[in-house]
């Protein structure tokens, strides 16, 4: 693993206290963390792990175990999904694995002298891929459950001014909270901000631990991939924190370079608070230093993204519109043509941003089979209450024309349907996709708001399109006599969460499908226990009726990274430990000196009962303020 060359300036250690802390010494020791304690309870596997142990296993080692050079692996006796329409699926079956591929899957494989595994009473299926995820905000779980997604000013859906309708209160909401308090360090304007603490609360170190504990917590749950869209972007140190953390956790990730705060360009008063970031230039997108001293995404490919045949690689969150001040050769590049130089898989938001699908086609971008935009809701071309199949919809058409240009030129789409419905952004375009043939893959987005496990996004998905699809099938609630569309299926759900997420991450063809050829990333769901037996439907099983608990083994590129449901070779209490100070001293800093026109605001927010600010602990969080336009509910026993 590559290595950091120190950052200026003091900065705080894990205890609290002040001290020099480089950025090498705080990687060396997470990574050992990784490593830390030995591997047992291996059955069948003794002999080959015994020896694996904290002081055996080099910092610059990926962690988990993996099978020695030459050593076949059967996985024996399993109900197979292989997702390949050309093998088919087995209600009993062996998959074959040597080094990093699969090698074969029928019944009944020989191969005397292999490493078998019993996976009777057990569903081994392709690892599971997420394609959206802030994983940088992993130390901010749960933080507002029961908020919403409004940024200030958004008027279509809630006002968050901080003077209307009751004066000096901030609204706690995923704009307010996350994204100015935890990730900006300011509320309000750089130029005339209310709040500001000069910088960024995270220190690299806490992007470290928080992309560590999401990457590793997510391989328990049986994603073997997933996107990490982390906008912690502040300054190169902040990126390499990311990247590396990624790297130490060892699951496979597209890193999708995103944006941070810009606090160079801040008026420099506000600097003079105790936790100064180090003075280093915004690097998102692709500024220059001096000459011959790229930053931005020019620095991150030549450093950590040179092979493809690596577990983490890149992609871009850029958009389909020039990027400013960008330095030659690069100069006039649109967002989509920059990331495109450095062969990154283009993946970014899209809440109702009806327009970019056309812009990009009018800007010479098609095909868009390299891009993916998540959410895509609020795409209707007319004011509708309902969708049904093929354009129909109440009391106007269902068309799309911007999901028609998307579709017709290969564009994916990541639905976080749990989270769409949860924050407001609008209803998961389901629907919308499937009427235009799209098969959209699934994204967890952001852990401040809802588990990011698969089990959770599939049975979202499952669920809302089947409800808005079934709810026709009544009149009263269908005034138009719309048509009822095609009901998802379990098998159909399983796919978005394997095969549209590898498509839609660019590696279909190296996961997604357990076929011959590709990588083994695997994952091993135990159903031979009182939670799921009798088993009547495989697919069924694990959308209706699984949760985390069933994920017994995972495999990431023929490396076990989980056996028995714990993670090999990692010491988690210690990850814990780092992810839980990191959330202290993050809170730490938004609780200290602070500047601007009011200082106190923060202290202010609705539900924010500690001074200074904290999250709300034991109550409801983000109640007061979501809905002022409806009374309360009253409530009885």
């Amino acid at each position: 693993m590559s290595k950091h060359t120190g950052t200026k300036g003091e900065q705080r250690d894990r205890s609290g206290e002040t001290g020099s802390l480089a950025r090498r010494d705080f990687l060396k020791s997470s990574v050992a963390g990784l490593a830390a304690g030995a591997v047992g309870g291996l059955t069948g596997l003794d002999a080959l792990t015994k020896n694996v142990s904290a002081t055996e296993v080099p910092e610059d080692k990926e962690v988990g175990f993996a099978i020695p050079d030459g050593q076949p692996v059967v996985l024996r006796g399993g109900v197979v999904l292989t997702l390949d329409p050309a093998i088919g699926d087995f209600e009993q079956a062996d998959v074959l694995i040597m080094g990093k591929k699969i090698v074969e899957v029928r019944p009944n494989l020989g191969n005397a002298g292999a490493l078998e595994i019993d996976c009777s009473g057990m569903i081994v299926c392709p690892g599971f891929v997420s394609t959206h995820n802030h994983q940088y905000e992993a130390i901010q779980r749960a933080i507002i459950s029961d908020g919403i997604i409004v940024f200030s000013g958004d008027s279509d859906q809630q006002k968050t001014s901080t003077t209307d309708p009751q004066p000096g209160f901030v609204y706690e909401a995923y704009g307010t909270v996350v994204q100015s308090i935890w990730t900006a360090g300011r509320f309000g304007t750089a130029d005339t901000p209310q709040w500001d603490i000069g910088r960024s609360p995270y220190e690299p170190e806490d992007c470290y631990n928080a992309e560590v504990i999401a990457s590793l917590s997510q391989l328990t749950q049986g994603i073997t991939c997933g996107t990490d869209t982390s906008q912690s972007s502040h300054t190169p140190e902040h990126t390499d924190a990311m990247i590396e953390g990624l790297m130490a956790a060892g699951r496979r990730t597209l890193y999708d370079y995103s944006g941070g705060i810009n606090r160079d360009t801040t008026p420099a008063p506000l600097y003079k608070v105790p936790y100064a970031v180090p003075t280093r230039p915004y690097e998102y997108p692709g500024a220059v230093l001096a000459p011959g001293a790229p930053l931005g995404i020019e620095r991150i490919a030549k450093k950590y993204f040179s092979s493809k045949d690596q577990l983490i690689t890149l992609g871009f969150a850029g958009g389909p519109a020039v990027i400013p001040n960008l330095p030659a050769p690069y100069t006039g590049m649109t967002g989509w043509q920059l990331g495109r130089t450095f062969g990154a898989f283009l993946n970014a938001h899209n809440v109702g941003g009806t327009g970019v699908p056309s812009q990009a086609l009018a800007a010479g971008l098609a095909p868009f089979d390299d891009a993916t935009l998540v959410h895509c809701s609020r795409w209707q071309d007319h004011p509708i209450a309902q969708i049904s199949h093929s354009g129909h919809g109440y009391p106007n058409p269902a068309t799309s024309a911007a999901m028609k240009i998307w579709a017709d030129n290969g564009g994916h789409v990541s639905i976080a349907s749990a989270i769409e419905m949860q924050m407001r952004h609008g209803m998961p375009p389901l629907q919308l996709c499937l009427n235009h043939g799209i098969l959209p893959s699934l994204s967890p987005d952001v852990d401040t708001n809802m588990s990011p496990d698969p089990f959770t996004m599939m049975r979202a998905a499952f669920t809302c399109q089947r409800a808005l699809a079934n709810d026709l099938a009544f009149p009263i609630s269908d005034p138009g006599n719309l048509p009822i569309p095609q009901l998802l299926t379990c098998k159909q759900v399983v796919e978005m969460m394997t095969i549209a997420g590898a498509t839609g991450s660019g590696l279909k063809d190296k996961i997604g499908t357990l076929t011959p050829g590709k990588e083994a990333d695997i994952v091993c769901l135990q159903f031979g226990n009182i939670n799921y037996q009798p088993m009547n439907n495989a697919y069924g099983t694990i959308v209706t009726m699984m949760d985390t608990r069933a994920v017994k083994h995972v495999f990431v590129s023929g490396r076990l990274r989980v056996w028995n449901g714990r993670l090999v070779g990692v010491n988690t209490e210690k990850v814990i430990r780092k992810a839980i100070r990191s959330r202290e001293n993050v809170l730490a800093r938004i609780n200290g000196s602070a500047k601007g026109f009011d200082t106190d605001i923060i202290h202010r927010g609705k539900n924010s009962f500690g001074h200074p600010y904290r999250p709300a602990f034991v109550t409801s969080c983000c109640f007061n303020g979501q809905n002022e336009f409806a009374p309360q509910y009253v409530l009885r026993p």
